[in-house]
């Protein structure tokens, strides 16, 4: 039985330090799951498979820690040919490639590849996920009878929302992730939940119980950083009165979330690598080292690998944050999500300003489908939610949508500029009649302009 077989692993074949951690992250996280998970080199050797990942073949037999990927997923004596997943090793800075969409994809059920880079940069092998056998497949390793149950899309893991492809292979990484205990770099533009990925991380694993910290190394300066994470000892400054617990201790047998890592000093990286490879933290002033056992996330909306090669941020510190990279999809690259995103946000929002449940017409629906949405999820939820506040009926009116459609950069940043304004004027306008109960002359005095001038702006913006 597929799931009854031993797992194979030859990490002790890589001599590079940092390829040795991911594997072996990767063993810990795969080892126990379902879900089918191999590791492979460039020769097509296998590196290491779950013990899910194998169908009818017996990983113990004829030296199966030497087999070729073909031999062992597809049943083949020869190579596959043309194989999709070898754009991980031929593109550079190449984040994964989705191997087959429909059916099982490739022979051998290769669902993505991820590529797994060593010490030096150099992709030298990659992390395989598979799609789940077929009921064809399950038939022929598994001696059952009975019809097996149709696989479901998963629309929520966490508070996390999307039934879309990407989000699919997001979901399978974070479940694959979050049992782990190596450290998670998340990257994505902006607006698109690395913090809630973080957290979710964080509730899946066996540190849910222990703290979560979220720090945001972008806002504060490097010796209050170096101070609030690792802390400091009274008298080490001006200020600095009584002894005092950093972050890291205070997220002892937890998660700690390093928020935008990327705007960190060359100074601040050093001593945080020092912290990553030794388990322990020196407070500022001090010279005692205090063991902390702390799981590190790290996200940020910028290119690592790409501020590496222009010497901005240290490589030895990026490979020890990237033993288990997760990419986050913008909006735009997940649009079938957005409906599920817009009703969610609905529901929230009336809850929240304890309003009736609205409703979204399909017109409406449509229209921010369409959007661009460069803010992504956050810049649609506050959408959302300004729409909720400055619109009355049981029916969600979007009357700007038009401005906002992804057609707006054409016509130059003066018009954006202009929409912009519009929708600011027109939520201060419904602030200001709710303030006044309905009395516009009143109104207009707290908006600082005429009645005459108010009386405008509100034919203007259809609130009569």
């Amino acid at each position: 039985m597929a799931g009854s077989q031993p797992e194979v692993c030859a990490v002790p074949s890589f001599s590079d330090p940092i390829l040795v951690a991911r594997v072996e992250a990767i063993r810990q996280l795969a080892g126990g799951i379902s879900d089918r998970v191999a590791v492979v080199d460039r020769e097509f050797n296998i590196v290491y498979a779950n013990s899910s990942a194998w169908t009818n073949r017996e990983p113990g037999d004829a030296d199966a820690h030497q087999a070729k990927c073909y031999q062992a997923f597809a049943q083949r004596t020869d190579p596959c040919g043309a194989c999709p997943a070898t754009k991980v090793f031929e593109t550079p800075d190449v984040q994964s490639i989705s191997c087959g969409t429909e059916g099982d994809g490739t022979a051998c059920g290769m669902r993505q590849a991820f590529p797994l880079a060593a010490g030096d940069g150099q992709v030298t092998s990659m992390l395989v996920l598979f799609n789940p056998l077929s009921q064809t497949t399950l038939r022929t390793a598994l001696p059952v009878s009975n019809d097996l149950p149709a696989l479901t899309v998963r629309e929520h893991l966490g508070d996390l929302i999307g039934r879309s492809a990407a989000m699919q292979q997001l979901f399978d990484m974070i479940v694959l992730v979050a049992e782990s205990q190596a450290t998670v770099l998340i990257q994505g533009e902006s607006g698109t939940g690395k913090e809630l990925v973080a957290k979710t991380i964080h509730r899946l694993s066996d540190r849910r119980d222990k703290p979560f910290v979220v720090v945001d190394c972008g806002s504060l300066p490097e010796t209050l950083l170096e101070s609030e994470l690792f802390g400091h000892m009274k008298g080490s400054f001006t200020g600095a009165t009584a002894n005092k617990r950093g972050l890291f201790e205070e997220a002892d047998g937890g998660t700690i979330f390093l928020d935008e890592i990327a705007d960190t000093t060359p100074t601040f990286q050093a001593k945080l690598l020092r912290v990553l490879q030794e388990g322990e933290v020196k407070r500022v002033g001090g010279n005692q080292p205090i063991k902390v056992e702390v799981r590190v996330v790290s996200a940020t909306n910028k290119d690592l690998s790409e501020l590496v090669k222009a010497k901005a941020f240290r490589q030895d510190l990026y490979y020890r944050l990237a033993v288990l990279p997760l990419f986050l999809p913008p909006l735009r690259e997940r649009r079938d999500d957005i409906a599920l995103l817009v009703d969610h946000f609905v529901v929230a929002s009336c809850k929240r300003h304890r309003q009736a449940p609205r409703t979204v017409s399909p017109d409406v629906m449509q229209a921010l489908s369409e959007v661009a949405w460069p803010g992504n999820v956050r810049e649609l939820q506050h959408y959302i939610e300004r729409a909720v506040v400055t619109t009355t009926g049981p029916e969600l009116a979007c009357g700007d949508i038009v401005a906002l459609r992804s057609k707006a950069p054409e016509e130059g940043l003066r018009m954006v500029v202009r929409d912009a304004v519009s929708l600011t004027e027109r939520t201060r306008i419904v602030e200001a009649l709710r303030k006044t109960g309905g009395n516009r002359l009143r109104a207009a005095k707290l908006l600082k302009i005429s009645r005459a001038g108010l009386y405008n702006k509100l034919r203007e913006y259809g609130l009569q």
